[in-house]
């Protein structure tokens, strides 16, 4: 392990581990009892990358003597457990949030562990909310909490532990796990950034979950309902496309992109307050965003029905950015190389009816066609 370095982060690693043994490198908190509240840390390490025979520890609680027995909380532990060659099994790296406190129990009484899969971001942050009866993780892509949210856990019930005389742990060691050879495992290294904690003490906003309201289709105006929050707190926007935040999209407010089409979209909204712990909530997401719909007038023919007078088609107002294309009809018969807005008459069009359409194309939107009245005959 590093001392830390100018920025303040600490580096974990292990090289050329023998495997006769468990090898590791760790450190922990000289404080014990930290209790209640958030714990935030954030990472450098590719999981994707994780040796079978590593098991990377990121930041856990601990304490032997808690009732009612063995009391350990993992904020976000990623490894191949449970897999091995002396029982002839190969597992996967999968990371997990959980916690367990009797492992004499089966799982969900003594133990409650939630896994999920591992992913190539560089950087990764945790974060956990331990309350009375409840435990809330997040993982999330990237440094701080605006990236791709890759799990949320929640566990409840009276099996939660409670606060005792728990340290705080960061270890990267070699196990017999995963299925490979623990005596061949080569150097692996993990960058701890940052460690935050913040005491439940400290007044917890009020903080619902958002809604969204408006229709999901491409040109409409989706509205993000906060709820009633603390009276005094500051809040802030950002609308996420399929779990992605777009680039500035921090308003209440979102106007649907053609880039949306086929996406669902959520919004997070974040609460902050001078003497209160920052809270962030995420609405459900919406229905995936259907095409638009073009504001498409019936167009109108000015001009005099003579041969050799020009006749122009009236488009109307069509939705903004939508480009307009035009067909001339004689007596319903489509006129060749008449697609200009301007048709001027011909002999050929004596004793018949005119009449246009115009087509609107835009991105996103349904394409439309719209057709003028008949004229009378030309005479």
């Amino acid at each position: 392990m590093s001392n830390p370095d100018a920025n303040g982060y600490v580096k974990l690693s292990i090289s050329n581990p023998t495997g006769s043994a468990p090898m590791g490198a760790e450190f922990q908190s000289t404080r014990e009892g930290f209790g209640y509240g958030t714990y935030s840390t954030t990472v450098e390490k590719d999981v994707s990358s994780l040796q079978k025979e590593v098991v990377w520890g990121c930041l856990f609680t601990y304490d032997p003597n808690a009732e009612p027995g063995y009391t350990e909380i993992d904020l976000c532990e990623a490894s191949a457990w449970g897999g091995g060659a002396a029982y002839g099994e190969n597992w996967p790296v999968t990371q997990g949030h959980g916690y367990w406190f009797d492992a004499t129990l089966p799982p969900g009484q003594g133990n409650n562990t939630v896994t999920f899969d591992v992913t190539n971001a560089p950087i990764l942050t945790h974060r956990m909310v331990w309350e009375p009866g409840k435990l809330t993780y997040e993982t999330f892509a990237g440094e701080g909490y605006n990236g791709t949210l890759l799990k949320r856990t929640v566990l409840e019930g009276s099996t939660v532990p409670l606060p005792a005389k728990e340290q705080i742990h960061f270890n990267l060691w070699v196990t017999g796990g995963g299925g490979g050879d623990a005596a061949h495992v080569a150097p692996e290294t993990v960058t701890i950034r940052d460690f935050s904690f913040t005491p439940a003490s400290q007044a917890q906003l009020t903080a619902p979950t958002p809604t969204i309201s408006g229709m999901a289709a491409v040109g409409s105006t989706l509205t993000a309902s906060p709820g009633t929050w603390t009276v005094g707190t500051t809040l802030s926007y950002q609308w996420f496309r399929n779990g992605a935040a777009i680039a500035g999209a921090t308003a209440a407010t979102r106007v649907l992109a053609a880039a949306d089409q086929g996406n669902t979209l959520t919004v997070r909204v974040t609460g902050s307050k001078a003497g209160y712990a920052t809270a962030t909530r995420e609405s459900a997401p919406t229905a995936a965003v259907v095409a638009g719909t073009l504001v498409a007038p019936t167009p109108t023919i000015t001009g005099t029905l003579a041969v050799g007078s020009t006749l122009t088609a009236n488009p109307g107002t069509w939705t903004s950015g939508t480009t307009l294309t035009y067909q001339w009809y004689r007596s319903g018969a489509a006129i060749a190389g008449a697609t200009a807005k301007n048709y001027k008459l011909v002999s050929a069009d004596q004793a018949d009816s005119i009449r246009v359409r115009v087509t609107g194309t835009k991105a996103g939107y349904t394409t439309v066609a719209k057709y003028s009245a008949v004229t009378a005959l030309v005479p």
